[in-house]
């Protein structure tokens, strides 16, 4: 790359040699692109508005172009107050062209310029052409204590092409006291051929301007020969502090807007995020039968007596559910563990080879005939779609729009029982869309109030309104009081399995009761605290060859940590899908060039 620049470099130096050489002498004419005359007409209205009227005799040689384009300085930053630009307005009144040149034009931005292009995109020209720009701008004249004074760029700096001859006119409103031409380079102060004034007009002049050479000048005028007094126009500069400005006014408006924001969200949760409950006692939330009045439920209820079996036989999955909202792939996992407890499959840990970074399980269909629910029955068939032996690694990438069914059903079963006023999946994704409105429409008009004035301030307690309603839609869904009734039950059995080292008397009386309750631990998150439970009895372990086999002799703590692992690792097993396929892609005046009027322009 470093060759091919330098050659580069180095043809471009040899042509600009070359056609400095050429543009020199008499056979540049009508062979090199060059502006032959350009001459200005300005005049200076009574309310310090100026009307400039361009002739440009523009000779294009004889490389085809479409036209040219004028570019005219529209803003600066030198207007003397921080943070603010000055701005001169401009309008285009007319562009014409000499006949068989296009004068379609539009004008663009072009940075702190606005550009004037004139031409037809389809069609090319060359050879000399004359083209006549007439627009007006505000702003551009500047006052002093003892005159007013325009300062012009007749020929801006940014010219490309080589100007032949160069004049301008200047029309005042009173009779001109003094004037000053520059010319050459930007930053020059060579005087111009001619610059004189003479009543109420002034004339200035100059010959071959190379290419980046412009004329600039000076007008005076006598104070009171524009009224109003000239007055720069500024424009704030965005300013990140200035729009977020803190005053009495917004830093008020906007802490009482959080205020009422925060109050309504909390209002929200407060009237539509609450159960019901059956009205009274905690006994009546309990056991008040359909149809009873309900009222709100309490942020806190007195704490529920243990209970020594689920409420209703109710599945652990379903039990989950109730609890957390949500048909969770926990709850789908503790649905498999039931159904092996209850012999409608087999368990069996295999042995881990060297090279592999998880335990493995087999799963094994057996032959018990029973009544499933919809949910037990899909996820039963679902294991077992390709055999009636599969391993549980075998299942990565494939189960998961299975156990989307499993737990769409899961729901729908909990929605059936009357549990829920309306799914919360559903609740959650509304208060979700709603808070993602708020939020849009609070950046919205942050980014509005910051663009056009210096309270973006008061956006900002829209946008935490936003923010808390999608953190609030967690809260959203409720229980119906038949749904509460049965959470205070599970409630109590869930502190049977919580607190089971206090109770390890009771559970002699029932010898199978480790293993049927241990699905309902998995859901609760007490496996480790059932099985030192039993553990400490010190009595003979239960016998679970029936339903889980382990490749080493029973151990409550080994078994607990074991069946854990199950869970986990089936919930991420059962849920993984294989990645979608897609494409990826980085698809004052005084020297030249120092009034108004912008830069220049050139051909396209």
């Amino acid at each position: 790359m470093g060759v091919r620049r330098a050659a580069a470099l180095v043809l471009a130096t040899f042509v600009a040699v070359v056609g400095s050489f050429v543009a020199a002498g008499p056979v540049a004419a009508g062979i090199t692109e060059r502006i032959t005359n350009y001459r200005s007409e300005v005049t200076i209205e009574h309310d310090g508005t100026i009307e400039v009227h361009e002739t440009i005799d523009y000779d294009f040689g004889v490389v085809p172009h479409h036209g040219i384009y004028r570019d005219i300085q529209v803003r600066t930053d030198q207007s003397g107050k921080d943070n603010y630009d000055r701005v001169y307005p401009l309008s285009v009144e007319s562009v014409r062209a000499s006949a068989g040149t296009p004068a379609q034009y539009t004008v663009e931005d072009a940075g702190d310029d606005q550009r004037i292009k004139i031409g037809d995109p389809d069609t090319t020209i060359t050879g000399a052409h004359t083209y006549d720009i007439t627009y007006r701008m505000r702003g551009e004249l500047n006052a002093f204590s003892d005159h007013d004074e325009l300062v012009w760029n007749g020929v801006g700096t940014e010219w490309s092409v080589p100007v032949d001859h160069a004049s301008a006119v200047v029309h005042a409103p009173a009779a001109i006291p003094q004037v000053a031409c520059a010319t050459g380079y930007y930053g020059s102060n060579l005087p111009c051929a001619t610059a004189t004034a003479a009543g109420n007009d002034a004339r200035f002049e100059v010959s071959q301007l190379a290419p980046y050479q412009g004329m600039t000048f000076t007008v005076a005028l006598p104070k009171g020969a524009v009224a109003p007094a000239p007055m720069p126009i500024l424009e704030e500069r965005f300013n990140f502090a200035s729009a977020f400005r803190v005053t009495p006014a917004t830093g008020g408006l906007a802490g009482a807007m959080l205020a009422v924001l925060v109050a309504i969200v909390i209002l929200l949760v407060w009237k539509f995020g609450r159960d019901r409950r059956y009205a009274g006692s905690a006994v009546d939330a309990a056991y008040g039968a359909d149809g009873g009045p309900e009222v709100a439920a309490p942020l806190r209820e007195a704490e529920t007596p243990v209970e020594f079996e689920p409420p209703d036989h109710l599945r652990p999955g379903e039990l989950g559910t109730l609890i957390d909202f949500a048909a969770g792939p926990l709850d789908v996992t503790a649905t498999i563990i039931d159904l092996a407890v209850r012999g409608y499959l087999k368990i069996e840990e295999l042995d881990k080879a060297w090279y592999q970074r998880k335990h493995d399980w087999k799963l094994t269909k057996l032959a018990k005939e029973g009544e499933l629910r919809r949910y037990e029955r899909s996820l039963y068939d679902g294991l077992f779609e390709d055999g009636d032996e599969v391993n549980l690694s075998d299942l990565h990438n494939k189960f998961a729009e299975r156990m989307s069914k499993v737990r769409e059903q899961l729901m729908d079963d909990a929605m059936s029982k009357g549990w829920f006023a309306r799914k919360p999946g559903t609740v959650k994704v509304l208060y979700g869309i709603l808070g993602i409105l708020v939020l849009a429409a609070g950046i919205a008009l942050t980014i509005l109030l910051a663009a056009e004035t210096h309270a973006a301030l008061l956006g900002v307690p829209v946008i935490v309104g936003g923010v808390l309603l999608l953190i609030a839609a967690r809260w959203m869904p409720k229980r119906t009081a038949k749904g509460y009734a049965v959470l205070r039950h599970t409630l109590g059995f869930k502190r049977f399995i919580d607190e089971s080292e206090k109770r390890r008397a009771e559970f002699a009386e029932r010898k199978n009761l480790f293993s049927e309750y241990l699905p309902y631990a998995v859901v609760f998150g007490a496996t480790q605290k059932w099985a030192k439970a039993f553990a400490d009895l010190g009595d003979e372990p239960p016998d679970t060859s029936s339903w889980y086999v382990s490749q080493h002799a029973f151990n409550y703590a080994l078994f607990s940590s074991a069946i854990d692992g199950f869970a986990v690792t089936s919930a991420g097993t059962l849920t993984s899908a294989p990645a979608s396929s897609g494409s990826s892609g980085f698809s004052g005046g005084g020297f030249s060039g120092g009034g108004g009027g912008g830069g220049g322009g050139g051909s396209w």
